[in-house]
């Protein structure tokens, strides 16, 4: 993993940390502690830096203002509080890959969720993962999969171990969207018609 990687990774361990006071301010140097406690330094972000501060921790504490940006958690005297979306987005999977036939194309193996090239970015403003790519004309079958396995997967109409996904498409530029809270997928081509 990159050292932005980790980082995000860290985030999401603050968000899930806090998840698990709800209501109660936890001192920033605590919740920076325990996220590095649950996805350790590299040796890089382990140099202490001239603040006396490892790298790495000066990285995620910066980092931290993209969390009270886009309203997960807050920051007071006391300390810092999850918020009710902060909440939804820590019951929210690690990873989301779109695995199916399409996936040569992104340049990972077929049917491989665990490839990075099939992982989906989570949109806090849209509240579901995405992912956009180049296809050429073709007919494509995908399934979603949850942290990386086919341990947790949805298939059309989000039914869990369900049928493929299908989609018939012209060719160009695709943007899949998967709300985890309807285990659904909804696609959108370039011209902006759904599919």
């Amino acid at each position: 993993m990159s050292a932005q990687d980790n980082t995000a990774a860290r985030l999401k361990a603050i968000v899930q940390v806090l998840a698990e006071e709800p209501g109660t301010p936890v001192k920033g140097s605590d919740v920076l502690a325990a996220a590095v406690a649950r996805m350790p330094l590299s040796a890089w972000e382990s140099e202490v830096l001239s603040g006396g501060v490892a790298r790495g921790v000066k990285r995620l504490s910066a980092a931290t203002a993209t969390l009270v940006k886009e309203g997960l958690i807050l920051k007071g005297r006391t300390g810092w509080t999850i918020t009710e979306e902060g909440s939804r987005y820590a019951a929210a999977p690690g990873a989301v890959a779109l695995a199916g036939n399409f996936g040569h194309r992104l340049g990972a193996e077929d049917w491989a969720p665990a490839a990075d090239q099939v992982q989906m970015a989570y949109s806090p403003v849209s509240q579901s993962w995405e992912l956009t790519a180049q296809l050429p004309a073709g007919t494509y079958e995908y399934k979603v999969a949850i942290d990386r396995s086919w341990e947790e997967n949805y298939g059309a109409f989000g039914v869990s171990n369900g049928a493929n996904h299908v989609l018939q498409h012209d060719g160009g530029v695709v943007t899949f969207r998967y709300d985890h809270r309807s285990k659904d997928v909804e696609v959108t081509v370039l011209d902006g018609a759904l599919v």
